[in-house]
């Protein structure tokens, strides 16, 4: 059974692999966009740091209506707030489901914009917590399409351990 402790530790998890990734960024690469139709990876950047969090908040709520759209929320957000607002967001994201009783989450339907119902508990999986990991997933894409040699498959799914510290 997945449980809120699950929840909040996969978030979590998914948010400090994200920020790894941002610290992976070329120069330049903040305006890398792969055609004129998609995201630059500064508005993707801008997504992922709250487009999550604002999902679970209408999830959470019962209400897909109770704040307002992802690209107004973050436009003109600089990306150096990027680590700090995705840290800001797994902290909001565990309060937000922790709050929510289990009962909720469980049996409350919860019905998305296009038509399709599911339990509360059911829809936080489904969509925030896989957007996260989708689009951090396009993130990674678009880092090596822009040139970011130095990443490795481990770095879209693991966060890197601390160095030790070195002996005197």
């Amino acid at each position: 059974m997945y449980t809120v402790d699950h929840f909040v530790r996969n978030f979590r998890k998914d948010s400090q692999v994200t920020i790894n990734l941002f610290h992976k960024i070329p120069p330049g690469g903040m305006d890398y966009r792969p055609t004129a139709g998609q995201r630059s990876v500064l508005e993707l950047l801008r997504y992922l740091s709250y487009g999550p969090y604002n999902a679970v908040l209408k999830i959470t709520a019962g209400d897909w209506n109770i704040s307002g759209p992802t690209n107004a929320v973050t436009q003109g957000v600089p990306p150096s707030d990027f680590p700090q607002r995705m840290a800001w967001q797994a902290d909001a994201v565990e309060r937000l489901v922790r709050a929510t009783p289990i009962t909720a989450l469980l049996n409350d339907d919860f019905t998305l914009p296009w038509g399709e119902t599911m339990k509360k508990g059911e829809a936080l999986v489904n969509y925030p917590l896989k957007w996260l990991a989708a689009y951090r997933m396009q993130l990674f894409l678009y880092l090596k399409s822009a040139g970011a040699a130095n990443l490795a498959t481990a770095d879209l799914w693991h966060v890197p351990a601390p160095a030790a510290p070195k002996a005197p």
